[in-house]
């Protein structure tokens, strides 16, 4: 299919005046995605997954998918970007080894941008970048609304109103309001100051599937706690009613590791399921240095399977985002240990979400896009590449410590990769997309740049990867081309002249 190709400079300028075509006008009729699931590893660059595939001793299975591109993750938030200059300069990063350490976006912003098709502030969860600040509607909330009424989910490995799980649901002035966003999730609406005109996106019922942590009555460690916070499943009034067995929309209540595995196999499959571990902030990457595995909690890949069987019960198809959102601690971190223990759990995750489709649906009817928000830490290889593994910065024939680009280096299956941590932050760099099945080739149709040297960068395989990169609120009009749900007239974004209202704010995690 033929890709559009469209300058750095010209993005800016089409993403102000909302003039990126969907895929759908510009290819014609595509294979219409039924259901689509979107799994994101945040926190993901290339090198995380190379670290990872080197202590299994195998590519993750999304490696072999066809369709790959690359994506931006700058938020509106940048400098840059409100200067009315491209977020992401290829030139800068071959250049420059210090170039992603600026401009780079947070996780409420980056999945408000992949689910609402808007650069927005860092920090804001489905809210419009101005002073006066308007919800965004989500891709999954307008899947889930008449005529097409689609069942939509979110899954995490982490709380489920952390930024990523949250925007799939949620609008606030701020990630950090945790039972704001909890509330909403759970009973539809959450009429507090900050969101009070939320009852008439109330998912029309569809919204399904609710996992992840934030049990209020358990610690880090998997240990009964009772008075750790509550906040993260919407604060004690709200924790009473899951509890209780009171929680509005039908929800049925899990929180024990059998009651996630049932789900899992198929033994009981509720209407609705409100699965929260019993585990306080993430289900492994927070327990104590040293500590064992907590074994009271589900991995990824059940409550990837649970999720997918409640959600499959829906004839009008569903939509569903599943999040690996320790993987974002562990680059945080700079926790390469755990990091791969992170990495592994999700990509046994997107390997059940491959086995589910292709016993319950078929890739004819069914899109997975596999991908990150941004990446995290700045992770490199380690500080003696071999000859030719690594890329040359400053082009002087040698490798020069903190300057150049090592490749991860594999040390042998079972072994820790040799890597190397440049920022406890978030990093700009471009993080991998990966498609599978109906409309994958969609992505395709939005790519506005090359970065020629990323093969080099990461030592990938520069016949599956040119360099080809697409911004982050593109995969928002992918999904909805890949499906038929129009784009609002709503979402068009801002006019360049509209960007001097937007103000730096500070970056959130």
């Amino acid at each position: 299919m033929r890709s559009t190709r469209i300058s750095a400079v010209a993005l800016v300028l089409a993403l102000a005046a909302g003039t990126i075509l969907t895929a759908s006008a510009q290819a014609g009729a595509v294979a219409q995605a039924k259901n689509v699931i979107l799994m994101i590893s945040d926190g993901q660059g290339f090198n995380h997954v190379m670290a990872a595939d080197n202590y299994v001793g195998a590519p993750a299975v999304y490696r072999s998918f066809d369709t790959k591109v690359a994506m931006t993750t700058y938020s509106a938030s940048s400098s840059d970007f409100q200067a009315g200059q491209p977020g992401y300069v290829p030139a800068n990063m071959a250049s420059d080894a210090d170039y992603v350490n600026h401009n780079y976006t947070d996780s409420a912003s980056a999945a408000s941008a992949m689910y609402s098709g808007q650069k927005i502030w860092d920090g804001d969860i489905n809210m419009t970048p101005e002073s006066t600040q308007a919800p965004l509607v989500s891709f999954f909330e307008m899947a889930a609304k008449a005529p097409f009424n689609k069942s939509m989910g979110a899954v995490s490995s982490v709380e489920i109103t952390h930024a990523t799980p949250g925007a799939v649901y949620g609008h606030n002035i701020s990630r950090n309001n945790y039972a704001e966003i909890g509330s909403e999730g759970i009973y539809g609406s959450n009429p507090s100051a900050n969101n009070a005109f939320y009852d008439a996106l109330n998912y029309n019922g569809n919204f399904t599937v609710l996992m992840g942590a934030g049990h209020g009555e358990y610690d880090n460690n998997g240990s009964y706690s009772p008075g750790v916070t509550d906040k993260y499943a919407g604060g004690t009034a709200t924790w009473n009613d899951i509890v209780d067995g009171a929680a509005p929309n039908g929800w049925t209540f899990v929180d024990e590791k059998a009651d996630f595995q049932a789900v899992a196999d198929g033994t009981t499959v509720p209407a609705k399921l409100l699965g929260i571990a019993q585990v306080n902030a993430t289900l492994q990457y927070n327990r104590s240095a040293g500590a064992p595995m907590n074994t009271n909690v589900p991995t990824l890949k059940t409550m990837t399977s649970a999720a997918l069987n409640v959600l499959g019960q829906n004839a009008n198809g569903f939509t569903v985002m599943i999040e690996g959102g320790a993987v974002d601690w562990a680059g945080h971190g700079n926790n390469t240990e755990r990091l791969i223990e992170e990495q592994i759990d999700f990509n046994n995750s997107v390997q059940a979400a491959m086995d589910w489709v292709e016993a319950n649906s078929s890739w004819e009817e069914t899109l997975l896009i596999v991908t990150a928000d941004h990446e995290t830490g700045w992770l490199r290889g380690g500080d003696n590449p071999a000859e030719g593994e690594y890329f040359d910065v400053n082009d002087n024939g040698q490798y020069d410590h903190g300057t150049d680009y090592a490749w991860v280096q594999d040390n042998g299956e079972g072994n820790q990769p040799g890597t190397s941590w440049w920022s406890g932050n978030h990093t700009n760099q471009l993080v991998p997309i990966y498609a599978k099945g109906a409309g994958e080739e969609l992505l395709l149709d939005y790519v506005i740049g090359t970065d020629a040297n990323l093969a080099d960068y990461y030592g990938l395989d520069a016949g599956e990867w040119n360099g080809d990169y697409i911004d982050n609120t593109s995969l928002f009009s992918a999904m909805t081309s890949a499906t038929n749900v129009p784009e609002p007239a709503t979402m068009c974004l801002l006019a360049i002249g509209g960007l001097g209202i937007l103000s730096r704010r500070r970056r959130n995690g």
